[in-house]
């Protein structure tokens, strides 16, 4: 039942979205996408590319001896926090939540006429996307054991079908979060970084992860929100091309 409503609430939101885009269609979410999508590998087959992957993945290795101190500090303190809340943290990395939330909150923006909004809340869906496609590729290739199997934070068996590295859930939610905090720099828009922190504590406290999961799914997460923030605020600096049923517009921003 919740289903049904759920996919009735996504088509109707849909279909006023098509409605009032109709007279303005935008195609610079298209181009942006097949643009991101291409640039991905010219910008990873570069030397700064692959020593700052290695910068990161030493320091991941050198924080994964601490594993086992840092989780058990971790536990004593989310322990002492009721259970409701943890669990609200831990749905706010839910991808199966997340996701499509940020997906109906781009088609609602753009039923209005704020392409800056629209470009945030843009960002924010393919953040998401890109970031746990790749952290989904990581964890199939990385098959490290979770906490609560008993086994040791050296326990690494690769495509073994075991997905602690890195956390899912921390990616989601800095993938979330980080596009609006470059969008909208704000104390305000800052603050909603304890979400993400809420939600690596509580992995870690329910024996879900280790802190080298969680550290390694906020910088998957935060990386690809601030980069692919970068370079689409660049682009809609430069051009901004729609067109409708009776002209075509190119608008150049110096």
């Amino acid at each position: 039942m919740q289903k049904r409503v759920y996919m009735i609430v996504i088509a109707v939101i849909l279909s006023v979205s098509i409605s009032q885009a109709q007279s303005s269609t935008s195609l610079r979410f298209v181009q942006w996408t097949i643009g991101d999508m291409t640039a991905i590998p010219q910008s990873v087959l570069t030397v700064q590319t692959g020593l700052t992957i290695g910068a990161v993945a030493g320091g991941l290795l050198a924080v994964s001896h601490f594993d086992k101190d840092l989780s058990q500090h971790a536990q004593e303190f989310a322990h002492s926090t009721p259970r409701g809340l943890r669990r609200v943290f831990h749905e706010m990395g839910n991808e199966r939540i997340i996701r499509p939330m940020a997906g109906i909150l781009f088609l609602g923006s753009l039923t209005g006429g704020n392409t800056y909004f629209q470009d945030a809340a843009f960002t924010s869906f393919q953040s998401i996307v890109f970031a746990t496609l790749l952290t989904n590729g990581m964890k199939l290739i990385v098959g490290r054991s979770r906490p609560n199997t008993g086994s040791n934070p050296n326990s690494i068996h690769p495509f073994s079908g075991h997905r602690s590295f890195p956390s899912g859930h921390s990616t989601t939610v800095f993938a979330l979060t980080t596009p609006w905090l470059m969008y909208y720099p704000s104390i305000a828009t800052a603050s909603i970084f304890v979400l993400g922190a809420g939600t690596a504590v509580a992995r870690m406290a329910d024996d879900y992860h280790w802190f080298s999961d969680v550290l390694a799914g906020v910088v998957i997460g935060f990386g690809t929100g601030y980069l692919l923030s970068k370079r689409h605020q660049g682009l809609a600096r430069k051009m901004n091309l729609s067109f409708s049923s009776h002209h075509i517009c190119l608008t150049w921003l110096m």
